[in-house]
């Protein structure tokens, strides 16, 4: 099955700035990537619509030797005189900086759009999952054991308390990125990141992707589905290298299961959330109860 990655392309051309050479067509090709991790549609749909309403912008910046920031994303509010109305209203531009060209940044930064466009508070659902799996816990793969502890335990150093859960966010989405199936090289799989984090991937399936799937375009989301469907990775072993074409194959995975049905559901998972759901039924009952 062939994928053009012109409708990718055609979607971002307004809405992408790069300092030097315009490499638009890898850029599209690198996004179509993603779309081999079914967990992620959701939210590049969302990007992608949010490109489409020109309510965001990426840029692609030439790294520096001294710079060691990979990418950002940036919010600026500005408050805005309506003449018609008579009154001013603030307006939010929304731009995701990209320095470095690979799957992991792009997935990094995309997450972080994300969150702010979910408006969810990362401090409830989001903190108790990711607690649930990490505490006391330790993946029995060695090579995915060494990058869980690189992305999120000893990089987390660098940051202000507040941020961590922002950054744990961003870094799950990282984390999937760097797998055999979206690269087709790595040390570990997707299946193997979300059965060690059942309950993030839990959380990101059924609370922050429902509440992101109402805010995308729904022809991105017929569209994009065969995107998908294209680019899925029948052989883990398969290498993808960059080419210099905009088009490219990839074989569907006919009659595969899909990676979010593939979670366990093991004891750890079944702990976990039943300590969250008794929490919750227990505050919505002290409520109640000062009623």
């Amino acid at each position: 099955m062939e994928i053009d990655s012109k409708y990718i392309e055609k979607i971002f051309a307004p809405q992408i700035k790069f300092e030097g050479i315009s490499e638009l067509d890898k850029f599209a090709r690198y996004f179509c990537d993603l779309y081999r991790i079914e967990l992620f549609k959701d939210g590049l749909d969302l990007i992608l619509t949010k490109l489409r309403e020109r309510d965001l912008s990426f840029e692609v910046h030439l790294i520096k030797g001294w710079d060691t920031n990979l990418g950002c994303y940036l919010t600026e509010q500005s408050r805005v005189f309506n003449k018609m109305a008579g009154v001013f209203s603030t307006s939010v531009k929304k731009k995701i900086i990209i320095k470095s060209f690979s799957h992991n940044v792009i997935a990094h930064e995309m997450a972080h759009a994300l969150e702010f466009e979910s408006g969810l508070d990362l401090g409830k659902e989001f903190r108790q999952a990711m607690g649930y799996d990490m505490k006391g816990r330790q993946a029995e793969l060695i090579t995915l054991k060494a990058e869980i502890k690189r992305l999120m335990v000893d990089a987390l150093k660098a940051y202000p308390q507040h941020q961590f859960l922002s950054e744990l966010f961003a870094r799950y989405f990282e984390l999937l990125s760097i797998c055999k199936n979206v690269q087709g090289q790595g040390a570990f799989q997707t299946t193997e990141v979300m059965d060690f984090f059942v309950n993030t991937t839990k959380y990101v399936q059924e609370i922050f992707n429902k509440v992101v799937r109402p805010k995308i375009d729904p022809e991105i989301a017929k569209k994009t589905t065969e995107i998908a469907q294209a680019v899925k990775i029948v052989k883990a072993e398969a290498k993808f290298q960059d080419r210099a074409g905009t088009f490219f194959k990839a074989q569907a995975a006919g009659g595969k299961k899909s990676w979010s049905k593939n979670v366990k559901s093991n004891a750890m998972y079944q702990s976990g959330w039943q300590k969250h759901d008794a929490l919750e039924q227990q505050k919505n009952k002290e409520l109640e109860d000062k009623e």
